[in-house]
């Protein structure tokens, strides 16, 4: 849901990367950080688990002009793709403008592009949002790689429809800053046209339940990222050296301007109370927060209970 905050003169989209384990969605958020050409960057936030992160950090991209008059804020998500993680992914994509589907281009990784776009789906539609209305964008990533389906294979089982495709290695940096471009475009386009992504006769939220493992499978889990570790369960300030620096494998492509010249202009016609804003953000940080938290106790119960499964082999 689009925040207008009037106090400061500013409108605030919200966007979220998502996809299976291990499918380069945190490479995405990092490379775009690391852009020097992007300025107005907040600090990068990240929650680490045991098995993957939950990174979020805002920006201001000046070239993107004014929305009726304000200025323009969004704010990048990525959300955890292993299964026990659904729980937050649901809270993550509540109010979300748009979503950056990235799909692993390797070809074994079929089943597990299809298990994670259909729980968007059903994650959306949890959080009363229309998958057939939000801006989404597809990202087929890691094409640097050889054993990928091409571009035809892999919209012939996902399906994108009319939503755009980028092709993308982004290890190296290539179709990273196109993708965010194409889904700022597509938010952006929906307020122009006052496009309502709500469903209207969805049923009230409820708690989420921590256990479920909606529309997801162990196939779309992805490998452990066993080099990252919690640092004591809590959120800590990343400070991220430009991935730009040094050449990437596979594609690699010179460094373009994030979004182009125009500016672009609409009528915003949702308003909402400074305060009343900044609250409604701050709670549903808090329960974002809330959710990590029993989610990492959850895996660390895990991690515990097969230590000692294996130490009695």
């Amino acid at each position: 849901m689009v925040l207008i905050n009037k106090a400061i003169n500013e409108v605030t989209v919200k966007l979220v990367y998502y996809g299976p384990g291990l499918c380069g969605k945190t490479t995405n958020l990092e490379k775009i950080y690391g852009n020097p050409k992007l300025e107005n960057k907040g600090k990068m936030i990240s929650m680490s688990t045991e098995t993957d992160r939950t990174l979020f950090f805002d920006f201001m991209p000046m070239e993107l002009g004014t929305v009726g008059g304000q200025k323009v804020r969004v704010q990048l998500y990525t959300v955890p793709g292993q299964v026990f993680y659904d729980a937050t992914r649901k809270l993550v994509l509540r109010g979300a403008d748009g979503v950056v589907f990235v799909a692993d281009s390797q070809n074994n990784m079929r089943a597990a592009n299809v298990d994670s776009f259909e729980n968007l789906k059903t994650n959306l539609r949890i959080n009363r949002l229309d998958p057939d209305k939000v801006a989404i964008v597809f990202q087929y990533n890691k094409r640097d790689l050889p054993n990928v389906d091409s571009v035809e294979e892999m919209s012939a089982y996902l399906n994108p429809g009319k939503a755009p495709i980028v092709e993308a290695a982004a290890i190296s940096g290539t179709g990273v800053t196109a993708t965010l471009r194409a889904a700022i475009t597509r938010i952006l386009e929906n307020l122009k046209n006052n496009v309502d992504t709500s469903l209207k006769d969805a049923a009230p939220l409820a708690a989420p339940d921590m256990t479920a493992k909606s529309g997801a499978t162990p196939g779309s889990a992805g490998t452990p990222k066993l080099s990252m570790r919690t640092e004591g369960g809590t959120f800590r300030t990343v400070s991220t050296p430009n991935p730009f620096e040094g050449a990437g494998a596979g594609i690699t492509e010179p460094e373009e301007d994030p979004f182009g010249s125009e500016p672009a202009a609409a009528p915003a016609t949702r308003a909402g109370n400074g305060r009343s804003d900044m609250e409604s953000m701050l709670q549903g940080a808090r329960e974002v927060v809330r959710a990590l938290e029993t989610a990492l106790e959850k895996a660390r119960q895990n991690e515990r209970s097969l230590a000692e499964r294996l130490s009695r082999l």
